[in-house]
């Protein structure tokens, strides 16, 4: 067998509306709306220079199932590029693009083959020889809940390398839908070599080898949890059927936190330096790219009245945008800034002191909160949720801990203040 090298993608959510994000600065806005365009461009001079032989899309091309002309006529022009680098397209789509979808009567390219509601496979050649074989299936409806998993077919020969490409939740994973859901067991019972996913937007390789099951993840991020670096996996072959993959970052817009410690600060403008050193490290880390990121103020000092009082949040969150609105690229766009200090209350050594706060926290109505202590909470809270015409999930122990938590701060400093 040859050696070959593909490329793997998917979720590349073109036309992502980024809806309420940046709309305070129409550069920020404008720049999101371009940003999975972007990005799909990225995919494709990188199948190019990498000198890929074909490659594949698990799924979500589209942001929604009523996909615009604009994203569809780009998506083509893309893959028309690739054909005529000699690059070959294998695509099938996800929840958020079902074939059921509304799409354009548009004209692939020979070159792109767009899988259907059934699994098939499809050969690859090079040097006129067939070297891989590729076996897919799209979402016919946004809602698939069956395991597609068992529904593919072996490989037809042995002596091909075999290609799943299947959009899917493997193992279950909370942060997305368990859409076409199935476990590792399931994929690595079937005679296929790679399975190509999409759907969950986490990097992540589920198995290194017989087969190789593996996500790469999305190609930009879309919100403030799709933090870190976005893209796609470059994969190489080699005559005995092993295979490599390297990671590369497509992304034109980078999410990012990050917290800002008020501990050895004694004031604001000093925080405002602070802050706009966070977001210059944010810069540099992104290498080039823009960044949307959201900060969270922690620690404990004199600072936390202060930033309690109206508007001081707000006016920091002001600052820090002014700083970088001088119109230039890249730019750092705070979306957020959460106050979660805490007052400089050294709350063991209060403990100690013979008076009321100290009385208090001793006989452990302040205490910290013990694993014996969460269900006892969890009851106090629980008609909150069950309570309701429309019930809310059930509180987390870790939920249930951190309320506490808040609350033990909340009273100490009421208290110390003789509140």
């Amino acid at each position: 067998m040859d050696s070959f090298r593909f490329v793997h993608a998917a979720d590349l959510h073109i036309d992502s509306p980024f809806a309420g994000v940046g709309d305070a600065d129409n550069r920020v806005a404008t720049r999101l709306r371009e940003a999975t365009y972007e990005a799909f461009q990225n995919l494709v001079d990188l199948c190019i220079k990498q000198n890929a032989d074909f490659l594949v899309i698990a799924g979500d091309v589209y942001d929604g199932a009523d996909r615009s002309v604009r994203a569809q006529l780009r998506f083509r022009d893309g893959l028309s590029k690739l054909v005529n680098a000699g690059i070959q397209s294998f695509v099938v789509h996800g929840n958020h693009d079902p074939l059921d979808g509304w799409q354009s009567s548009i004209s692939w390219p020979e070159g792109v083959h767009i899988f259907g509601p059934t699994p098939e496979w499809k050969n690859f050649e090079k040097n006129g020889k067939v070297v891989a074989a590729v076996q897919g299936m799209s979402y016919p409806t946004r809602e698939v809940t069956d395991n597609l998993a068992l529904q593919f077919s072996p490989p037809q020969s042995g002596n091909l390398f075999a290609i799943g490409l299947l959009h899917a939740n493997v193992g279950a994973n909370s942060a997305h839908p368990n859409y076409a859901p199935c476990t590792v067991e399931d994929l690595s019972g079937s005679g296929i070599d790679y399975w190509a996913l999409g759907h969950v937007h986490t990097r992540q390789t589920l198995k290194l080898a017989a087969p190789v099951i593996a996500y790469p993840g999305n190609t930009q991020g879309r919100h403030p949890n799709e933090t870190g670096a976005r893209g796609a996996l470059v994969v190489d072959v080699d005559p005995s059927g092993a295979s490599r993959s390297e990671f590369i970052t497509l992304d034109v817009v980078r999410w990012e936190r990050a917290d800002v410690d008020i501990s050895n600060l004694e004031a604001i403008d000093s925080l405002d330096s602070a802050i706009r050193q966070t977001t210059d490290n944010l810069s540099a880390q992104a290498e080039d790219r823009d960044v949307v990121c959201r900060l969270n103020l922690v620690g404990r000092g004199p600072l936390h009245e202060q930033l309690a009082s109206d508007g001081a949040v707000e006016d920091l969150l002001d600052a820090v945008r002014s700083a970088w609105s001088g119109g230039g690229s890249p730019w750092v766009w705070v979306e957020q800034i959460t106050d979660s200090t805490r007052p400089a209350i050294d709350i063991e050594a209060r403990a100690k002191q013979d008076d009321f706060l100290g009385a208090t926290l001793k006989r452990g109505l302040l205490s910290s909160v013990e694993a014996d202590e969460i269900d006892r909470l969890t009851e106090v809270v629980s008609d909150v949720y069950t309570g309701r015409r429309q019930g809310l999930p059930r509180a987390t122990d870790e939920q249930v801990s951190e309320w506490a938590e808040e609350a033990r701060w909340y009273l100490a400093e009421l208290l110390e203040q003789g509140k």
